[in-house]
């Protein structure tokens, strides 16, 4: 026999090989067919289930199976209830599971292809943490068969759920959630399969708010098909709202995936990437890591990237994280070395710098410690020409997850100034921050020199307008303290400032200071939304020359001052802040001088004016000035004009009492007083002032504060409330004066006209 013909004779006999193994193959596919019982099948899959895992399983028709095109089992309406007959569990619209034929013949079940329409779950963890299919997942329940083989095998064509929803209820921290639309198709699922996978679906929640989509894709391996697959080119993107971010749109990309057991998991180029917008401003964040490990005790890696940007109208700028050498250990997961770079900006000015020290996470109490970090910040104003400020840092934090809260210590040092102080976040989802601040000294003069010179037109306007938008969006509580403080020129020691600041609202309750000799206790009130500010205080006990002297004022008023103020205005700008002033004030100075007049030379010059009527002008002479022993007043003040009708003041010779107003916003005055005389002094004036004792002199304050002239206006009225002791006395003069009354006069205007001379000349600019 020659080799074609044996050729032949094999292929014959694998010909008929192949015809009888059809044969059984479609007799034993007829067979199944023509014994298959549906309804049978149905009634004991739920007495099954109800003896196994006591639940109920009901599906609403008979199980019908199908030859063609291929071997299928379909599956009406079914539903599974939860433990103990309880609410459904788990529900299908309808399923079809396609099958391989051959190794049913082995009493092996391989499934090509399952299909699940309309699939609904819903999973629940009570209060003791446990799951509702906890029974269902127990291996307890699955005993090997006898005969120690495989009724079951794992190896399908591919995977379609559509119309999915999942929903789950955690009754120990009381959170629900939803899936609803879930999509699902994969490829071969089985030993040494290669496939892909398919997912879409749509999370919802009521609190907080939450509706987002999400799609998966990626690449899967399995080397068994029991084991987790390897994930390659992963791509997770979710986009909507999310815990009170809108407009999210996340990426998380992954190069690689590897599950392994007994050893870490290894994940490959990492990235994620999010966008959206918190409180309705922009955001970005970013976090890479080339090589993460994640193992039993939990992840480690080289270096982890991370960085988050703000793009608010208030707020801005970006903050940067790279963690190096991150591992587990006893205390927890830590990063050697983490490096902070900031470059923040807010309305005030921008805050740039570096912090850097060790990170470490307790999982457990599920803390992060930030022990002790250290580094260099730099605060640029806003504000054209101002001096930056450079502190060199050490700083230290604890956030506690679990609580939602977060506080820390924290030391700034400057060339002249030391901050010392604790911050607290009451609350991680809204953010309030608490803080109690030491500063040693500051000048704030000092800071502020850089400031460029204002100009006119629209530039002045604009430098003159306050900004008050900084002040929203922000929740502050807490006290600075300072030991120095410069500030607009004056000198202010244990200044105790507190700061309260929510919705807008900024108010400094009871702050407290010492100044030149003196006290002031106050509380301030600024409002953002409409611009509104006012202010109490009580200044008591202070020189007031050397206070004025530091604020740049030219007047040379001595003595000490008590002071009480209640007003209120729109602080839009600092010319309405004085334009629209209004409340009221009162004033005492004791022991001090009126500059600009020698009064007692004054009325030499007027005296042979008196008996003609005649009015007479004298300027302001920064040379001279008037004691007075004590002065008071109280104000009415509106529309930015203090009005006065109460005014007295009292000297050794003097009785003065009068009415005016002043313009603060224009720095003008406008005073008709009266002076009388009631001692006349002893020496070469008695004789010409003798005649004026008793007599009151109509005389006018009028121009500006720094340096109003006085009118002698003979013929001006006063109210009659005005009228002094000092008329009462010309109305019964003495005959003559007393020796004793003059000695003592004498005495006086020695002592008090040197006194007032030399006051002058010390408070005159050098």
């Amino acid at each position: 026999m020659n080799l074609p013909d044996m050729r032949f004779k094999y292929l014959k006999y694998l010909a008929f090989a192949l015809g009888g193994l059809s044969t059984v193959v479609a007799a034993g596919a007829l067979y199944l067919y023509a014994t298959f019982d549906g309804v049978r099948l149905a009634a004991e899959l739920t007495h099954f289930t109800k003896q196994r895992y006591q639940r109920i399983l009901r599906i609403d028709g008979p199980v019908e199976l199908s030859m063609f095109p291929r071997l299928r089992l379909h599956l009406p309406a079914t539903t599974l209830s939860g433990r103990s007959g309880g609410s459904e569990f788990i529900g299908i619209e309808q399923a079809t599971i396609s099958v391989s034929l051959l190794p049913l013949l082995t009493r092996r079940v391989v499934v090509e292809r399952l299909e699940v329409d309309g699939l609904r779950m819903a999973l629940l963890r009570d209060k003791a943490g446990k799951l509702n299919a906890d029974d269902l997942l127990d291996p307890g329940n699955d005993a090997p068969p006898a005969n120690g083989s495989t009724p079951f095998e794992l190896d399908m064509g591919g995977l379609t759920v559509r119309r999915g929803a999942l929903t789950w209820t955690d009754e120990q921290s009381g959170r629900q959630l939803a899936l609803s639309g879930l999509d699902i198709e994969t490829g071969r699922i089985g030993r040494n399969a290669d496939g892909r996978l398919q997912a879409t679906t749509r999370l919802t929640r009521a609190e907080p708010a939450t509706d987002v989509r999400i799609e998966l894709e990626s690449a899967y391996r399995m080397d068994t098909s029991d084991s987790l697959p390897r994930l390659r080119q992963l791509r997770l993107t979710a986009q909507g709202d999310f815990s009170g971010w809108q407009g999210l749109d996340a990426e998380l990309s992954l190069a690689e995936m590897e599950w392994a057991d007994g050893s870490p998991s290894v994940l490959q180029g990492g990235s994620l990437q999010v966008r959206g917008k918190a409180a309705g401003e922009p955001f970005e964040f970013k976090a890479s890591a080339p090589r993460l490990k994640l193992g039993s005790r939990g992840p480690e890696a080289d270096s982890v990237d991370t960085s988050l940007r703000l793009d608010g109208k208030q707020r801005g700028g970006s903050v940067r994280v790279r963690l190096a050498d991150l591992q587990m250990s006893d205390k927890g997961l830590q990063a050697s070395k983490l490096n902070t770079e900031l470059d923040l900006r807010i309305a005030s000015g921008r805050l740039t710098g570096n912090l850097t020290g060790p990170g470490r996470w307790q999982g457990t109490t599920r803390q992060l410690d930030l022990a002790a970090l250290t580094g260099e910040l730099t605060f640029t104003p806003a504000r054209a020409g101002l001096n930056a400020l450079k502190f060199a840092t050490e700083t230290d934090a604890r956030i506690d997850v679990t609580r939602g809260n977060a506080s820390g210590h924290f030391t700034l040092r400057s060339e002249e100034s030391q901050f010392k102080g604790s911050w607290t976040l009451p609350r991680l989802d809204a953010p309030a921050l608490g803080f109690d601040v030491d500063v040693n000294r500051l000048d704030m003069d000092s800071y502020l020199a850089g400031k460029s010179t204002r100009t006119s037109g629209p530039d002045k306007a604009a430098d003159d307008r306050f900004d008050l938008s900084a002040l929203n969006g922000l929740d502050l509580d807490g006290v600075i303290r300072f030991g120095q403080l410069r500030v607009a020129g004056l000198k202010l020691e244990q200044v105790k400032l507190p700061i309260s600041l929510h919705g807008g609202r900024l108010q400094s309750t009871g702050h407290t200071l010492s100044l030149y000799g003196g006290s002031l206790e106050g509380s301030l009130n600024v409002a953002a939304n409409d611009g509104r500010a006012s202010y109490r205080g009580y200044l008591q006990s202070a020189e007031l020359s050397p206070l004025l002297k530091d604020l740049g004022a030219k007047q040379k008023l001595g003595g000490t001052i008590n002071f009480f103020v209640d007003v209120s205005s729109n602080a839009a700008s600092r010319s309405t802040l004085l334009s629209e002033l209004q409340g009221l004030a009162r004033l005492r100075v004791r022991n001090g001088s009126v500059p600009g007049i020698d009064m007692g030379q004054a009325m030499k010059e007027w005296r042979g004016l008196l008996s003609t009527r005649q009015g007479a002008k004298r300027p302001h002479r920064e040379r001279e000035s008037t004691p007075v022993g004590e002065l008071t007043a109280s104000f009415q003040i509106a529309g930015g004009i203090a009005r006065n009708t109460d005014l007295q003041a009292k000297s050794g010779m003097l009785h003065v009492g009068g009415a005016g107003e002043i313009d603060l916003s224009r720095k003008h005055i406008d005073y008709l007083s009266r002076v009388t005389l009631v001692v006349v002094p002893v020496g070469p004036d008695s004789g010409p002032l003798a005649s004026l004792r008793g007599v009151t002199l109509p005389v006018r304050v009028k121009g500006t504060l720094s340096g109003p002239d006085w009118h002698l206006e003979p013929g001006a009225s006063l109210p009659s409330s005005l009228l002094s002791a000092g008329q009462a006395s010309a109305r019964n003069p003495p005959k003559a004066i007393p020796k004793r009354t003059t000695q003592a006069v004498t005495k006086t205007a020695k002592k008090a006209a040197p006194t007032a001379e030399k006051a002058v000349e010390e408070a005159a600019p050098e």
